[in-house]
């Protein structure tokens, strides 16, 4: 009897164990299957569908200028997943992201990848906020950034909020004449820096030399982009 009691227990917990196997089976089935599935959507319909963390990489944009946002970032992917990628060579120059770094009193040492990959995400986001900025210009019929589109541009995304310290939001309302005075502020400013920043430019000038970067443009390991109106006009005619 009790010989019989456990081979039915035992039967039963076999057939339980071969439903939850069906069961995940049908699952993966129809994820791999359904076209409106979170893989599947996006790789019919590009990043418009996507979810998870690039669902906001056109956050405050419509129309066309979403389009053009949407194919910089499938094209940005597309290359960091399927290019060969040159490691001797950057957009931004190892020396002076290894130096932001290194300011950071709890960092003690600074693996050889961590700022190739800084140097790339620098790239990126610089790219988006110029393209943004770009972007606020041209609904407002002008072909000159300023200072303001920028800021206008942060406002549009909750993505740059950590930037509100820097670019304070006030700015995108100031009236002409005042974003004038405070551009002449910030250029006296700026003169007054270059003056104590003079041996910390030379010296960053030395790093760059040591590491062999490319000279390109006067500036060390700096390999200049498409200009910001080319790379438009590309994603454009996509």
């Amino acid at each position: 009897m009790e010989n019989t009691e456990g081979y039915i227990e035992e039967r039963e917990g076999d057939l339980e164990y071969d439903r939850m196997m069906e069961y995940e089976q049908g699952q993966e089935g129809d994820h791999e299957h359904d076209p409106h599935g979170e893989h599947g959507g996006a790789a019919d319909n590009g990043l418009d569908q996507m979810t998870g963390t690039f669902n906001n990489v056109a956050q405050g944009l419509s129309g066309h200028y979403r389009s053009i946002m949407l194919a910089y970032w499938q094209e940005i992917i597309s290359s960091i997943e399927h290019d060969d990628h040159e490691f001797k060579v950057h957009q931004l120059p190892l020396a002076r992201i290894k130096k932001v770094m290194k300011a950071d009193e709890d960092v003690k040492m600074i693996s050889a990848e961590a700022p190739i990959l800084f140097a790339k995400g620098c790239d990126i986001f610089i790219t988006e906020l110029s393209m943004r900025a770009w972007i606020h210009a041209e609904e407002h019929k002008r072909r000159t950034l300023q200072r303001s589109d920028i800021a206008s541009a942060l406002q549009r995304s909750d993505m740059f909020d950590f930037l509100i310290d820097i670019v304070p939001r006030e700015e995108a309302t100031l009236p002409p004449g005042a974003r004038s005075r405070q551009n002449q502020s910030a250029a006296a400013a700026a003169a007054a820096a270059a003056m104590y920043m003079g041996e910390e430019e030379e010296e960053y000038l030395q790093e760059s030399l040591e590491e062999g970067h490319h000279m390109e443009g006067g500036v060390p390991g700096v390999i200049p982009t498409h200009p910001l109106q080319e790379q438009m006009g590309m994603f454009q005619q996509e």
